[in-house]
């Protein structure tokens, strides 16, 4: 049995239910050891560029993936079934009998929380790890995931997964980062009708995308990366500048005494609504919406869009008009703790409305000085899981 297989069946034993908070210790000693030593380093996909999850990354979608549910006809299933169905059930279809039962969960509160941006050697993941996939394997699940995610959420996955490669790389080889060790999931069994989740993990990757829920859903959703520009397959790699551009330019347009009213007392290490969470949102803070001008009001919507069109367009939309119906304006805030700068380790802001939750804050490097660390969550108070469970 190979290092990592040992590693997620030791692991898959405990899973399921178990939270854990951004802020959580290191990882015990006997884990760590398990990953470090008693199997052949040949036997694991070693975190880093060049690795096979890596180069899945950096590549276009094999069009053989893609072909098995055509656009305009589902293929494996139901005509009337979603094509995101089709191409679960045809990701699951090249997995073997073990995997395909690892990759099914109840669709239930349990494990719906179990998610992480810990390693893994620190917080069990539900499902399977990329790093256990063949070649025909990722192809299928990038497909899917293409579906789920769109253009934007699915470039961001790759982004993440890639810089996880890059900075275990930088850290000599880290075995507990890297693309091998990010996760895959269904909670309940995909259909066009039922509800059911597509869960996509890793330590700086949360997606918990609901399907057929009482409210769709796409959060909570983690996304977070180090370092915050890199190269990999032949292009450079910035995906969260465009939603930090955005967040720091509606913080940097206002004017020292709305600065003073926004600033939050507390300082933040990490995100507040992170993983453990649920359902923990605390009052609002800092200043009203309603007290911005019209420009710092146009660039508060920016920035919360920047973050919600990570979802498919569709839902993106539709999360929109939510989000900036005039009345849910009137009760949204903005603030900010630490530093306007977001280079700066500490630097933290926040977006919190009537259902909106949306915060980013700058963390201290663990791999690569000066190249930037940056964790981020989205919630949203009423359609988190799909608003099935809080």
């Amino acid at each position: 049995m190979g290092l990592l297989t040992a590693v997620i069946a030791a692991l898959s034993a405990t899973a399921g239910g178990q939270v854990a908070n951004t802020a959580a210790a290191a990882p015990s000693a006997p884990i760590t050891k398990m990953l470090l030593v008693g199997q052949p380093q040949s036997a694991l996909q070693t975190p880093g560029p060049g690795t096979e999850v890596s180069r899945a990354m950096e590549r276009e979608i094999a069009p053989s993936a893609e072909a098995r549910c055509p656009r305009q006809a589902t293929g494996l299933v139901d005509e009337e079934a979603p094509r995101l169905v089709c191409l679960a059930l045809a990701f699951e279809s090249t997995l073997p009998p073990e995997q395909q039962e690892r990759l099914r969960l109840p669709f239930n509160a349990k494990h719906a929380v179990s998610w992480s941006n810990r390693p893994v050697g620190e917080f069990p993941r539900n499902g399977i790890a990329l790093g256990e996939l063949g070649t025909e394997s990722l192809e299928a699940f990038k497909a899917m995931a293409r579906e789920a995610l769109r253009a934007n959420g699915y470039d961001s996955m790759r982004g993440i997964i890639l810089a996880d490669d890059v900075v275990s790389a930088a850290a000599g080889g880290n075995p507990l980062w890297g693309s091998p060790l990010y996760y895959v999931a269904f909670l309940g069994d995909p259909s066009g009708e039922d509800p059911w989740m597509l869960q996509i993990s890793g330590r700086h990757l949360a997606y918990n995308l609901a399907f057929n829920t009482q409210e769709t859903g796409v959060t909570p959703m983690f996304l977070g990366v180090e370092p915050r520009r890199f190269e990999a397959g032949g292009r450079e790699w910035a995906v969260m500048e465009p939603r930090l551009e955005a967040m720091y330019t509606m913080l940097r347009s206002l004017p020292p005494e709305q600065l003073a009213a926004a600033k939050l007392a507390e300082d933040y290490r990490d995100v507040v609504l992170g993983p453990g969470k649920d359902g923990h949102f605390p009052e609002a803070e800092g200043i009203p919406y309603s007290h911005l001008g019209e420009q710092q009001k146009q660039r508060v919507r920016s920035a919360v869009a920047a973050w919600v069109r990570t979802a498919e367009p569709a839902v993106a939309e539709q999360m929109l008009s939510d989000y900036f119906d005039p009345e849910a304006l009137e009760r949204t805030y903005i603030s900010w703790s630490g530093s306007t700068d977001e280079r700066v380790p500490g630097s933290y802001v926040r977006i919190d409305g009537p259902r909106l939750w949306l915060e980013t804050v700058t963390l201290q490097e663990e791999a690569m000085p000066g190249r930037g660390h940056i964790h981020s969550v989205w919630r949203d108070r009423k359609a988190d899981y799909g608003g099935s469970f809080f």
